[in-house]
């Protein structure tokens, strides 16, 4: 279990590091390349910009949005957790993957439970 928790933490690492280092638009582009029905989405991109949070957090929220929704693009529920994150002031990459995994094992459980 440490092994895979320590393996987890590395990709995390390694995950925020490549969220760091790309614009949203490299990174927004490299997804549109899989994902085609993403394609023309700057209106979302420029909302997301208006509110004024760090790219590195942009770019998390939409991996994070892509991989908990079988790989669709939930407008509504990434203006949502955007707003989140504004309210919990999260400045970088590896605050909104740590918020986000909180976030998601959360509203798994409550799911679970309900």
């Amino acid at each position: 279990m440490l092994v895979d928790s320590e393996l987890l933490e590395a990709k995390e690492r390694k995950l925020a590091r490549f969220l760091e280092a790309h614009s949203t638009e490299e990174v927004f582009n490299e997804i549109q390349e899989y994902m085609p029905s993403i394609r023309s989405r700057s209106d979302i991109l420029r909302k997301l910009n208006e509110m004024k949070l760090p790219p590195s957090v942009i770019k998390t929220l939409i991996y994070y949005v892509l991989a908990t929704n079988k790989q669709k693009f939930v407008t509504y529920k990434l203006l949502a957790l955007a707003n989140l994150c504004k309210k919990l002031n999260i400045q970088d990459a590896q605050g909104a993957i740590t918020f986000f995994k909180q976030y998601y094992s959360y509203h798994t459980q409550i799911i679970q439970e309900g």
